[in-house]
């Protein structure tokens, strides 16, 4: 078992502990942060997206130690996180506002990040296949490339897709905020329609 990566860790710790602490902000001053589209709702969307863009982007542009408590750790905080968003004491549920669209960017971040740290996992430790045949015939040794290999890769576009989403999300609610978060926890866990859902 690869050891995993404390970076990473750390990184995912964080993005998990600044979106509770900004859901925290966000309930106990809400009349900061309007409803409706607003130059500070957009300027914090485009802040948070931009700096986990960066993010990403310097911690996954190189080759990563990624052992399973990474993946395990991703995938925990981001499903942690969607129902730490839920809880009563924030008052989410059922309302409109920027916590959405952070939320979805967060949450979104995490799962991408899981599903990365998969990727890098199956292609370091499953992706190629070493025989005495292929291993002299490849200068770096790899060998054969396996179904590990394709799933990996199929799993970093998939990332990708996730990532872009969450962005998408946060920034179309910064200018339009009519998404509410919380619709498929409604539907789920409080058994109400869609359309009861959207009457609220």
């Amino acid at each position: 078992m690869n050891k995993p990566s404390k970076t990473l860790l750390i990184t995912d710790l964080c993005l998990f502990a600044f979106a509770v602490g900004f859901f925290s902000v966000c309930s106990v001053l809400k009349n900061l942060f309007p409803v409706t589209a607003s130059p500070v709702n957009i300027c914090i969307s485009a802040i948070c997206a931009l700096a986990v863009i960066l993010l990403m982007l310097f911690q996954y542009r190189g080759r990563q130690a990624v052992g399973v408590i990474n993946i395990i750790v991703s995938l925990a905080l981001s499903i942690a996180l969607y129902g730490v968003y839920h809880l009563p004491v924030f008052a989410f549920i059922g309302e409109k506002g920027i916590q959405n669209g952070i939320c979805g960017l967060f949450v979104f971040t995490l799962y991408s990040r899981f599903a990365l740290n998969l990727s890098v996992y199956l292609k370091k430790n499953y992706g190629y296949a070493v025989t005495s045949s292929n291993l002299r015939a490849n200068v770096q040794g790899r060998g054969a490339i396996t179904g590990a290999y394709v799933i990996a890769k199929i799993l970093k576009v998939y990332a990708i897709f996730v990532f872009v989403g969450g962005i998408a999300i946060a920034m179309f609610n910064a200018f339009m905020p009519v998404i509410d978060f919380s619709t498929p926890y409604q539907m789920v866990f409080l058994h109400k329609t869609l359309a009861e859902v959207m009457k609220h």
